[in-house]
């Protein structure tokens, strides 16, 4: 049966479907302002458009600063997440920051293009981000050493017991891509977790985390490197690169160390499952102790010395049967040998009334075995006879 929707339902399932989707999350677009409309709530409604198509925005207040007076005509970039009003069933675009577009045409192709380059060599491939270690001992900590980064980086790690390496370098301005290469180079070999990071500014200040070099130092680094370059909106090519993107250096310490209460908490629940352990462990231990006691007494010693002796006296007992019925086995055996042997013996023979005739030259089986004159032995069942041929027939 064909499923039908309520136009509640429909437009949740179009919301659910538009929040579920990572390519309409933290984007950036670009177009002309329109229909500008500064409600009392301090919130402000325009639509984003160009040639072709326009969209629906929403500026909450509070939620992001323009720096200037946001006016209709303008040409801005806008970033935010494509959302659904329900009760509208109205797809608009939730804006979080807008930048004047004037002057970073040229910039914004460097940076697509680059950005296309990068992604096609796997560079961005989400396969190749590494996991943070969970508990690291050494994180190095590429910034300016005068910045406010630096400060909070530090302040949010506290008390966490890790060594701590800053690789100070340039972060705007001319030669800041060098110094930020030659800055994790620095730290190869000798640390688990890199941040990179600066507070914010200009499009233009934070350029130099746009270049390829710097690109390709985070790539090149031997372990995970976390990039926070500016504030929330603020997105660059090292974010791509990094393992791991944090909205300000603040958060960016956060990721990097576990945090102590929690850790703390661990600790003291791991401790009480020991001691519940190791008292468990040694209350089986006593029981078995109390068991062996009592299986060792004088009384079961006894017992288990009169049970023993008993054992031996049966197998004794039947070890004398078996060897009595072994020597009757042999004797029946002998006994049918003997009878076997004497039926074919000559003695049997001769006491059927035969007699064993032999010359010198052994047993006489014929007439031919004699000559006449010649003395024989005649051997009979209860004696034996001599005799002397007189003549022989046959």
């Amino acid at each position: 049966m064909t499923q039908i929707f309520t136009v509640s339902e429909l437009n949740q399932r179009i919301k659910d479907r538009l929040d579920a989707d990572p390519r309409l999350h933290d984007l950036w677009a670009s177009g002309e302002v329109s229909n500008l409309i500064n409600h009392r709530s301090g919130h402000r409604y325009f639509t984003l458009k160009d040639r072709e198509s326009m969209i629906s925005c929403v500026l909450f207040r509070g939620q992001g600063r323009t720096g200037f007076d946001l006016q209709d005509g303008q040409n801005v970039l806008v970033f935010g997440d494509v959302d659904c009003y329900r009760p509208q069933g109205r797809v608009q675009l939730i804006v979080r920051g807008v930048r004047l577009d004037k002057g970073l045409g040229v910039r914004h192709l460097e940076f697509e293009a680059l950005k296309e380059k990068l992604a096609a060599e796997g560079l961005f491939d989400p396969e190749k981000k590494r996991a943070l270690p969970r508990y690291p001992r050494c994180i190095g900590i590429v910034t300016s050493p005068d910045g406010a980064a630096l400060r909070d980086v530090l302040r949010i790690v506290g008390s966490y017991p890790v060594r701590i390496i800053i690789s100070p370098a340039l972060v705007q301005g001319e030669g800041a891509s060098a110094s930020i290469c030659l800055a994790f180079r620095a730290l190869q070999g000798r640390t688990d977790l890199v941040i990179v990071c600066r507070g914010g500014g200009s499009a233009e200040d934070l350029w130099c985390f746009n270049s390829e070099m710097v690109a390709r130092a985070i790539a090149d680094c031997d372990c995970p490197v976390i990039s926070a370059v500016g504030h929330e909106t603020d997105v660059t090519i090292a974010d791509f690169v990094a393992d791991l993107r944090a909205p300000t250096p603040t958060a960016a310490a956060r990721m990097a160390v576990p945090d102590t209460t929690e850790l703390t908490a661990d600790l003291v629940s791991l401790e009480r499952r020991m001691v519940r352990a190791l008292w468990s462990g040694l209350e089986r231990k006593q029981e078995h102790l109390q068991y062996l006691e009592r299986d060792l007494s004088l009384r079961r010693m006894r017992g288990r010395l009169e049970e023993a002796s008993q054992r031996l006296d049966y197998l004794g007992q039947r070890l004398g049967q078996a060897e009595q019925k072994r020597i009757e086995s042999y004797r029946q055996r002998l006994e049918s040998a003997g009878s076997r042997l004497g039926s074919v013996s000559p003695l049997a023979t001769l006491s059927r009334g035969y007699s064993l005739v032999r010359s010198e030259r052994g047993l006489v089986r014929g007439a031919k075995d004699v000559d006449p004159g010649e003395t024989l032995e005649i051997m009979l069942a209860d004696g034996r006879l001599w005799a002397r041929v007189l003549e022989k027939s046959g």
